[in-house]
């Protein structure tokens, strides 16, 4: 007689909140110290640019147990799916946290890419629509982000008007870039369609002419720089403070990127500065990049990138001439929603995510809001902070985060500190 198989061993849960350990991302625009700073320990003196807290596969975080042990995050939504993520969460986005929680410590330029569409990703991801070029989806999930700024952040989001983006185009004064401005001089040109065909014409510049085109700007931006007197309000002639520092993030560009023509991107593209405490969301078809500051990003777990240039790794050029979408404008300070006196939630017209704020400025307790759906992760910015659920309690300092399962609530902070709380958005009924 055969000896029945072993029913397999129930996966224990909690209790919660679990700490969570986290890895940092060493890439090469990474800050050396800030990081470091937040979490109150000394720099390594390497790149850290990014902290990632969440499930995801190529990084996941792992939960601290209370006799010590790690488990792989990943691994735990995988093996209890709907006790961890909470049945309605678990009925739509199937075995996997939908969103991932991050610090960002940007030093240097990141690269210049686009994300594409829940539908573009999913049709491509299955082959069933062509991505041209070499590139190929690794999964079949879209990629907005929001962030939020914790120090002041420099990103370029989003397509200029033509008009802004034909004069900024117009100080750069040298064959090459009137080439690229063209399309934004013709009559009665479509605003959405002239814009996105300067921008065609920059990251497909011939090979062999790209060197001198970033030379061009890098040249052209430094002697205006150098011929600049004080701003004058009253002089039309006058450059403004809005293309100064467009003419400022082109020469940096110029210096990370000397051969890329995408240094010329501040012409083309939104400079936005996010003061600490705003916001910016960035939906699928923007063309953007984190340039310099510190923020909290949460995003949709997925790896779906398409990269133009500003970047030393593959990019995807084809693919994302496909996906950008010129009418797309990213949304600064996204309307935020009061959950109390004490706490704000951002939410983003997406089911993946919300992120929200809670600032506690006493050691007296306070109770989060306890109605969010599905899994949480607890981010502490400013601390130490207890965070507690029934009887169980753990302490986090500054830079450490806690996740909590689906029916860990309510959780009760005590302070003085801030925490952040990543969490899935209002899902469809």
């Amino acid at each position: 007689m055969t000896q029945a198989a072993a029913a397999p061993r129930p996966v224990a849960l909690g209790p919660w909140p679990q700490r969570m350990v986290n890895p940092i991302q060493p890439y090469d625009w990474g800050s050396t110290t800030a990081l470091a700073r937040m979490q109150g320990r000394t720099p390594t003196g390497a790149p850290e640019a990014e902290l990632w807290m969440g499930a995801h596969p190529s990084a996941p975080s792992g939960l601290e147990e209370v006799d010590g042990t790690v488990r792989p995050l990943d691994a735990l939504v995988t093996e209890a799916a709907e006790s961890v993520l909470g049945a309605d969460v678990a009925a739509i986005f199937g075995a996997r946290l939908p969103f991932l929680l991050k610090v960002l410590a940007v030093d240097k330029p990141l690269s210049l890419q686009v994300h594409p569409t829940a539908e573009r990703a999913a049709a491509a991801y299955a082959g069933e629509a062509d991505a041209p070029g070499d590139h190929r989806y690794v999964d079949p999930f879209h990629k907005p982000e929001l962030a939020y700024a914790l120090e002041p952040t420099d990103i370029l989001c989003g397509f200029r008007p033509a008009d802004d983006a034909a004069y900024l185009l117009g100080l750069v004064d040298c064959e090459r870039i009137r080439t690229v401005a063209a399309p934004l001089l013709a009559e009665d040109a479509d605003d959405v369609e002239c814009v996105e065909e300067a921008f065609r014409l920059l990251v497909t510049w011939p090979e062999d002419d790209r060197e001198a085109l970033a030379a061009d700007v890098a040249e052209q931006a430094k002697a205006i720089l150098g011929s600049l007197g004080p701003h004058d309000p009253d002089d039309p002639d006058s450059v403004g403070p809005d293309a100064r520092r467009a003419l400022v993030w082109a020469s940096r560009l110029a210096k990370h990127h000397p051969g890329d023509p995408l240094v010329a991107a501040p012409f083309l593209l939104e400079l936005v500065r996010l003061e600490p405490g705003h916001t910016l969301f960035v939906p699928a078809g923007a063309p953007h990049a984190y340039l310099y500051g510190l923020a909290v990003e949460i995003m949709a777990n997925s790896d779906n990138v398409l990269r133009a240039g500003l970047t030393h790794k593959a990019v995807a050029v084809e693919e994302l001439l496909t996906v950008v979408d010129g009418a797309t404008r990213p949304v600064l300070d996204v309307p935020s929603v009061t959950l109390s006196p004490h706490e704000t939630a951002w939410r983003p017209p997406v089911a993946d995510f919300q992120l929200t704020r809670l600032a506690v400025s006493t050691a007296t307790p306070v109770g989060a809001f306890p109605h969010l759906v599905g899994p949480q992760v607890v981010l502490c910015t400013q601390g130490p902070v207890t965070l507690s659920s029934g009887p169980h309690e753990i302490r986090l300092e500054a830079g450490q985060s806690a996740f909590v399962g689906a029916g860990g609530a309510p959780l009760t902070i005590q302070g003085p500190g801030e925490v952040f709380r990543a969490a899935t958005g209002l899902l469809p009924a």
